[in-house]
C-alpha cells in the first residue's frame, strides 16, 4: 500500500513564485486600467482644448461679423449670436448652450484717463446686457480717445464626455467654464448704432 504526501505548503509557494505561465495575462490586468486612464485623459484633454478654441472663434466671428454692419438692430444681434453658437454645437450638451453678450462702447473724447460707456448692449444665454450708459472697464492700450469699440463675450460650461456619460450615477455636473472676450473696431463708419437695443 502506496502513501499518498501532502505537498508541503512552502512547496506550493514557491511553485507559485516561480511559474511564468500566465505572467502577460496578469501584467495586463494591472496595467490595463492605468493605459485605459491615460488614454481618456488624452482624450478629454484634446476635446477641451478644441472646444476652448472653439469659443475663441466664435467670438470673434461675432465681432467680425457685428463690425461689418453700419448699423445694427436687436433681431440681426440675435441672427449673428446664433452664428456664432453653431461653432460650439454640439458641445453646448446639457447646458442652455453658449452665453453671448454684444456690447457697444464709447470713449471719450477727451485726453486724460477718457471713460468707457456703454453705447448699447444684447445678451443671452445666461449673459444678460451691459446697461446702457453705464462705466466699462476695457484693456489700457484700447482707451484711445473717441474709439468704438464692439465687445464680444462668449461663455460656456464645458462637460466632458466622461462626466457627462455618467451624469445620471454622478451628482456632480463637472462642467468646466469656458469663457474669451474679444475687442473689434468698426470696419465701415466710426460707430455702429443699434436701433432698438
Amino acid at each position: 500500500m502506496k502513501r499518498q504526501h501532502s505537498r508541503a505548503p512552502s512547496n506550493i509557494i514557491s511553485r507559485f513564485i516561480f511559474d511564468r505561465s500566465g505572467v502577460a495575462a496578469v501584467e495586463f490586468v494591472l496595467v490595463a486600467p492605468l493605459i485605459i486612464l491615460i488614454y481618456l485623459g488624452a482624450v478629454e484633454l484634446s476635446m477641451g482644448l478644441e472646444v476652448d478654441k472653439n469659443v475663441s472663434r466664435a467670438s470673434g466671428i461675432i465681432a467680425d461679423i457685428v463690425a461689418q454692419q453700419p448699423s445694427v438692430s436687436k433681431a440681426q444681434l440675435e441672427d449673428i449670436a446664433k452664428i456664432g453658437a453653431a461653432t460650439l454645437y454640439p458641445y453646448d450638451r446639457d447646458t442652455d448652450g453658449a452665453g453671448i453678450r454684444i456690447t457697444a462702447i464709447q470713449v471719450e473724447q477727451k485726453k486724460n484717463n477718457p471713460a468707457a460707456t456703454v453705447s448699447w448692449s444684447y445678451g443671452e444665454g445666461g449673459l444678460t446686457a451691459d446697461t446702457k450708459g453705464a462705466g466699462i472697464d476695457i484693456p489700457v492700450p484700447l482707451h484711445a480717445p473717441g474709439a468704438f469699440l464692439i465687445k464680444v463675450d462668449v461663455a460656456l460650461s464645458y462637460v466632458p464626455i466622461t462626466t457627462w456619460g455618467l451624469r445620471n450615477i454622478a451628482s456632480t455636473t463637472g462642467a468646466l467654464p469656458l469663457s474669451e472676450t474679444y475687442y473689434l473696431g468698426p470696419r465701415l463708419s466710426n460707430a455702429i448704432a443699434c436701433s432698438n437695443c
